[in-house]
């Protein structure tokens, strides 16, 4: 479902009802598939422990939460699952009301079985136009693949630990090897 519109803040906020996720996109209010079950929300908290852990240990980042809308050049705004943002580029004004004034450094994103194809395609191009480092999760592939516009794309297995190249330390395990008795 989605509704034609030019929105404020406001009118962005006013859009959906708590629980709800939503994005602005091309001129349209568009309502995300609700996150099905206890694998995505697992999935967002490791991403979550591990991009706090990794902000805590280094000052030049901020760990953001999934329900921050981010500006994308194109004047969408996006709201990815967690978010890493360097934090100088707040400036003297410090980290905003309302959304961020800028596209994320870092987007995770988690898939869901009832995401479509073409949505995430469309968030895959808007995050690659604005250099944008994309960490996809696929739950029922059980892989992780890491888009950086300086390093390429790294898919990382069961078992595999995923890296970033441009974060230096961060490490995240979300699928360890299942031990078989």
């Amino acid at each position: 479902m989605a509704t034609k519109t030019a929105l404020t803040w406001e009118d962005f906020l006013a859009a959906g009802k708590e629980g709800q996720s939503w994005e602005y996109v091309d001129g349209e209010v568009k309502f995300m598939s609700p996150h099905m079950g206890g694998g995505h929300y697992q999935a967002v908290m490791k991403i979550c422990l591990e991009a706090n852990d990794y902000a805590s240990r280094h000052a030049e980042w901020l760990s953001v939460h999934t329900d921050v809308a981010f500006t994308m050049t194109s004047g969408s705004l996006r709201c990815p699952d967690w978010a890493l943002v360097r934090r100088d580029r707040f400036g003297e004004g410090g980290i905003p009301e309302g959304p961020m004034p800028f596209p994320p450094d870092v987007a995770f994103e988690v898939i869901s079985p009832s995401d479509k194809w073409s949505d995430i395609q469309s968030k895959r191009r808007e995050y690659r136009s604005d250099g944008v480092i994309q960490v996809w999760v696929d739950l029922q592939e059980r892989t992780v693949e890491v888009i950086s516009p300086k390093h390429g794309v790294s898919t990382f297995a069961e078992g595999e630990t995923v890296t970033i190249g441009e974060l230096p330390g961060f490490e995240l395990n979300l699928f360890p090897p299942v031990v078989r008795s």
